[in-house]
């Protein structure tokens, strides 16, 4: 927001400077303009820079700063030709900004405070008021329009992004996480002992080949719900390939793990018997500190327990 924020003072500075050399322009208190214009120039370049760290600061702390800098706009109208400003329409800049960064919580008293701002020539300025009461109201409602569009569209580009990101770490079939979702669970397990398991299911192909997919996904579906019940909320159980499935679980013992997983399967009917399953596991750092050693430990378990059966 900080960025942001900065480079909409740097627009209205930079309007500010060129009207005031156009014919015309007030050119009144120029010693209170030239400050007020330098001020403002030095806070957009500190915004812009990050020299000012606002993606630290609070929303709380956003509004506040937005609610601070009334007084100033409320002075650069003024010096600017009150209820003629040629600054006026720049205030459609905070209008958006408020519009698109703020709830509705904060939008609403925020929006007051501007519309307020922007009919501020009525006490601050003598003379014709120029319809600037009826300008205000046009802009509270064009300020209201503005609000509820942005947020609406807000709200729907928010659940997107929500049905983005469950449809992208999500198996359709299983319902469980996938294999993207697992590698970033993993990644995050680093730092404290785990547990890693990979899953397997014996002679999956057959199923398949005997009693058709239809079958083998209702396998698939039935083993994801036996193995979901015996796994924590916080670990990660995951469908990775056709037949295979991994759980990234916290520090727990890799042999009840192993057991409560081959005892889901047997739960399972595969048509002619109960699902069998190869279980691999293997725990951090005691068999790999890193990453990649886990899983070439993880793999070559695996395979070395399909090897013996074999033979």
């Amino acid at each position: 927001m900080g960025p942001v924020s900065g480079l909409l003072w740097l627009a209205a500075v930079a309007v500010a400077v060129v009207c005031f050399f156009l014919p015309g322009a007030p050119q009144e208190h120029q010693p209170l303009f030239w400050g007020l214009t330098a001020l403002t120039a030095a806070y957009a370049v500190a915004c812009v820079t990050r020299l000012i760290p606002w993606e630290r600061a609070s929303l709380g702390a956003h509004a506040a700063m937005i609610v601070g800098a009334q007084p100033l706009i409320v002075a650069a109208l003024w010096l600017t030709g009150g209820a003629d400003s040629y600054l006026g329409p720049m205030l459609v800049l905070p209008m958006l900004y408020v519009a698109y960064f703020f709830p509705l919580r904060y939008a609403v008293p925020l929006g007051a405070l501007e519309i307020a701002t922007y009919a501020s020539p009525i006490l601050t300025s003598a003379g014709p008021d120029h319809l600037i009461v009826h300008r205000a109201l046009a802009y509270a409602v064009g300020y209201a329009g503005l609000v509820a569009i942005i947020q609406f569209l807000k709200r729907r580009l928010v659940e997107a992004e929500r049905v983005q990101h469950h449809m992208a770490r999500v198996d359709p079939l299983t319902g469980l996480a996938n294999r993207r979702a697992f590698d970033e669970a993993l990644d995050r397990a680093f730092g404290a002992p785990f547990t890693v398991l990979l899953v397997d299911i014996d002679f999956f192909k057959r199923i398949n080949d005997r009693y058709g997919h239809t079958t083998g996904d209702r396998v698939l579906r039935e083993l994801a719900a036996h193995l979901s019940a015996e796994v924590r909320a916080g670990d990660c159980l995951a469908r990775i390939g056709g037949d295979e499935f991994a759980l990234v679980a916290g520090a727990d013992s890799a042999a009840r793990l192993t057991e409560a997983l081959r005892g889901a399967g047997r739960r399972v009917d595969a048509g002619d018997g109960p699902v069998s399953l190869t279980v691999a596991a293997a725990v951090y750092p005691t068999d790999g500190d890193d990453r990649s050693a886990l899983l070439r430990t993880l793999d070559r378990r695996l395979h070395d327990i399909k090897d013996a059966r074999v033979s």
